[in-house]
């Protein structure tokens, strides 16, 4: 029996986990009025003080579920703390200082849907995942947002979902007002999936653009990024079509350009992770990085700051720990400047 027809057996038989309740703090890896590991900082840098933030961000996790099921379920202890020691301590918490940080549980598809390539089953799945993270948006508007700005995150599986929210809760409806700006990393968009989904949002240009999206996957130079632009599904009304042939776009997370040229390793204002569960010393002018076709591609890194790669030099892994600085320092500029823009918020 094929690992696909394994999955679609195991749809059948044991049918989907209990929906989140989003009422119920359980449903949540992160809120502002919890202590969650969203709240960390690295040292040296001032607390985070999420209860006077003036914006909010709602972060998507990527996968953290690597079992049998299709779905993961959201009380699944082993799932939720590779989630909160791994993407919102490292990932989320880059938002602290200048955002209250929302980021839900929700039924995430296993990462066998994502390499198996049986699509109806995985799309069933994505889809399962996505009603959640769609849920956990609404209630959070209607119960917590309170009518301030906001940025969407996200990596990964998350970032399949957030395009898709950009797309059903955001373009051309009254939220399009409060959007500051999406930071939809770790998954490869076509050119046109900006041009033939949405009307009122783009990819961000420079530092302080706001009401646009910013996207990079991250590759040692040499690297194969072939998954990103030939392999990966994208969504166009109820279809899905491949990335193969396609144009990508990539934003510089240490210039903020969409364009070619090389933003240098001085400019890069630190990396860091927490690492075996402890805080690393932030690494300033780590590596430069350089965008070409939707692939962000990184100098050689030494010794100073050891991180994963995944096959073919993809630096999938620490798509946020690479720019960590950068990145925190850029969602507070992006902040302010849609503040300015709206005086009156």
């Amino acid at each position: 029996m094929t690992p696909s027809t394994l999955l679609a057996l195991a749809l059948t038989l044991f049918g989907k986990p209990a929906a989140p309740d989003y009422s119920k703090v359980e449903s949540w890896a992160a809120r502002p009025e919890m202590v969650d590991s969203a709240d960390v900082v690295p040292p040296g840098v001032t607390a985070s003080k999420q209860e006077k933030a003036p914006v909010d961000v709602f972060f998507i996790h990527p996968t953290s579920y690597f079992g049998t099921d299709v779905n993961a379920a959201i009380d699944d202890a082993s799932v939720n703390g590779r989630t909160d020691s791994g993407t919102i301590a490292n990932q989320a918490s880059v938002f602290n200082g200048c955002c209250r940080v929302f980021a839900p549980r929700y039924r995430q598809a296993a990462l066998s849907t994502f390499t198996w390539r049986r699509e109806s089953v995985a799309q069933e799945a994505w889809a399962l995942a996505y009603a959640d993270v769609k849920a956990a948006f609404d209630y959070y508007i209607q119960h917590d947002n309170g009518g301030r700005p906001f940025i969407i995150a996200s990596h990964s599986q998350g970032s399949r979902y957030a395009l898709w929210l950009l797309q059903d809760r955001i373009d051309g409806t009254p939220l399009r007002d409060r959007f500051v700006a999406a930071y939809i990393v770790g998954y490869g968009i076509p050119a046109d999936w900006f041009t033939r989904n949405l009307k009122t949002i783009g990819v961000c240009a420079s530092p302080t653009d706001t009401g646009c999206v910013n996207t990079w996957s991250t590759f040692g130079e040499g690297g194969n990024p072939d998954r990103i632009r030939n392999k990966e599904l994208s969504r166009y009304g109820d279809k899905f079509e491949a990335n193969a042939g396609k144009p990508l776009v990539c934003t510089n997370p240490i210039s903020w350009s969409k364009g070619s040229e090389k933003a240098d390793k001085s400019l890069n204002l630190g990396a860091w992770a927490i690492h075996e569960g402890k805080p690393l010393a932030v690494v300033p002018k780590l590596t430069g990085a350089r965008c070409e076709n939707g692939a962000l591609f990184i100098d050689r890194l030494d010794d100073t700051f050891k991180v994963p790669a995944l096959p073919g030099e993809n630096y999938h892994m620490v798509d946020y720990q690479l720019f960590y600085m950068n990145i925190r320092a850029n969602a507070s500029v992006r902040a302010n400047a849609f503040l300015a823009e709206h005086p009156t918020r």
